[in-house]
Order: C-alpha cells, then structure tokens, then sequence
C-alpha cells in the first residue's frame, strides 16, 4: 500500500435529487507510475445495507427510490488514452476504468471525471443520510492476483473483509471512498415517527459484485488482473 493520502472523492457530500462534476482523484504506487484506475459502485442488488451499522434485511429500496445509473464517465485523454464505463445486464453503470498511455508519474496525483447524479430518499423512511462506498484500484503493474501483496503493485481502497483477491489489507474498513447523500429536510422532511436524527445508511458492494465488475475489461477480453 502507498503512504499518500487516500483516494477519494473531490466532493464527498452531495444533497439528494442534485447532479454535478465530480473526479476521483487517485495517486500512484510508491515509486511506480499509475497505469490506470478501476473503480466499482454497489449496484444495490445483492449490496449490504447498513442502518446505524445494523444489518438491514429489506431493499435499497426503503432508502432510496431511483438508485443505480447514478455515474457517467466522461472522455477525458488528459491521463489515459483509454476509459469505459462498466455496466450490469440492464445497462446500469456500476463503475468504469480507464488506463493506457505512459501513466501518471508517482510524484503526481490524477483526477478521473464524471457526472454524479444523488438519488433521492425515499419520503417514507428514517433516512437522514445514505453513504455509498466506491471501491477503488489504482494499478501500477499488470499482474495477477497473486502479486497484489507486492508493494508498489497496486493500491486497493477497496474493503478488508469481503473476502476477495481485492480486498485491502488493513485493520480497520476504512478504504472505500466515501459518498454520501444528504435528505433534503426543506423538501423532504422527516416522518415525525423518525425523531429528530433519524437514521444513517450505509451501503457495501458484495463480494461477487467486487469479484465481476472489478476486473479492467477491453475488447472482451481481461487485460487486468491477468
């Protein structure tokens, strides 16, 4: 893992209902170049939904009511020659990557752009706010899953303990970049049943989200992890 700050999100915070320009900005492996990016937003099928760090057993649904589609990459040849959205069997972007060229040196950050659109709240629910975690790949050499240990390899902001060849080795589950969608009280008031705080949701992608939509893909065929 690199010692840079994390990578995250430009704006972190975003009032349900609003749609803006947004960039991940990234870094690079230690001492090695970045070569390119790939990032993966829960599609909120089979995602965890947390309410107040509890699991929540029902639908994304009883917090938001249009989630998903949410991102659109934009064509931007400013750091990489190559970029694509990723989608999921009915079209929805749930992340995208982009990569090719000579690479962002490692003294210098990178900043990869889209329109992020927040979802609504659903009117019903105690939702004060909802936090979306994006998991982040900033690779730095072409390999297999087998070399990710190997510093300066790849940076995974990923989470620590789904359980797959991407999780990040850290001992808390701090790595995802944060997005988080505020209630509009002005226009969407909390139900009077929800007291004055309401409740805070989080959603995690799955580990066969992260294991399918993960890998950097081109031309149909897996160019990253090899």
């Amino acid at each position: 893992m690199g010692v840079f700050a994390h990578t995250r999100l430009d704006i972190p915070t975003m009032v349900e209902g609003t749609r803006g320009i947004n960039n991940l900005v990234a870094h690079a492996c230690g001492e090695n170049s970045l070569l390119g990016t790939s990032i993966v937003f829960p599609d909120g099928v089979d995602s965890t939904v947390l309410v107040d760090g509890q699991p929540h057993t029902g639908a994304l649904s009883d917090f938001l009511t249009n989630y998903g589609n949410n991102a659109q990459l934009f064509f931007n040849r400013g750091a990489f020659d190559l970029m694509e959205e990723k989608t999921d069997s009915l079209s929805n972007v749930v992340g995208f990557w982009a990569g090719g060229g000579p690479g962002v040196p490692h003294t210098l950050n990178v900043a990869t752009q889209f329109r992020l659109t927040a979802p609504s709240i659903e009117p019903t629910s105690c939702a004060s706010s909802v936090k979306v975690n994006i998991s982040i790949a900033n690779i730095c050499k072409i390999t297999g899953v087998d070399q990710f240990a190997t510093e300066g390899v790849v940076d995974l902001w990923t989470h620590n303990n789904l359980g797959t060849p991407y999780d990040r080795v850290s001992t808390t589950d701090d790595g995802p970049a944060p997005w988080t969608i505020t209630r509009d009280l002005t226009i969407n008031p909390l139900p009077e049943s929800c007291g004055a705080s309401g409740v805070t949701v989080e959603i995690k992608p799955s580990a066969a989200q992260i294991n399918r939509d993960m890998p950097v893909i081109y031309n149909g065929q897996q160019i990253w992890p090899q």
